[in-house]
């Protein structure tokens, strides 16, 4: 009895790693495949859960800030995969960002915003 107890939790276990690894693999890819652009910003943000839904949000805005493209992954379990979230698409991210404090589903977004104004801002001060 205790024997295929074992047997079956080792399998499951093993059946995660498995998962988080592709699971990994996708944001890998993803990751890549938006910060291929000649120019503009990344920006990457986590809203995590202790229990529900977790999100991540991959931004890309051009060199003025505009949001040109973003993905949303979105759910409890490693079969989450990111989609093209569009909703956005278009807007300033000073705009975004004000738009975004009344929704308490946007952490992921603002902590992304924050990321791509630090490097904005970096730039900034070099080039001066």
């Amino acid at each position: 009895m205790w024997g295929w107890f074992i047997v079956v939790f080792a399998g499951i276990w093993i059946l995660q790693i498995l998962m988080t690894k592709v699971q990994l693999k996708n944001y890998q890819a993803t990751l890549k495949k938006m910060s291929s652009r000649s120019s503009g910003y990344l920006g990457v943000g986590i809203q995590k859960q202790r229990l529900g839904i977790g999100m991540i949000a991959i931004l890309v805005t051009d060199e003025n800030g505009v949001l040109v493209e973003s993905q949303l992954m979105k759910g409890v379990t490693v079969f989450s995969r990111f989609e093209a979230y569009t909703k956005y698409d278009g807007l300033n991210i000073k705009e975004l960002k004000e738009k975004l404090k009344q929704d308490i589903e946007s952490q992921a977004f603002i902590m992304a915003i924050n990321k791509i104004e630090a490097q904005m801002s970096k730039n900034t001060n070099l080039a001066v």
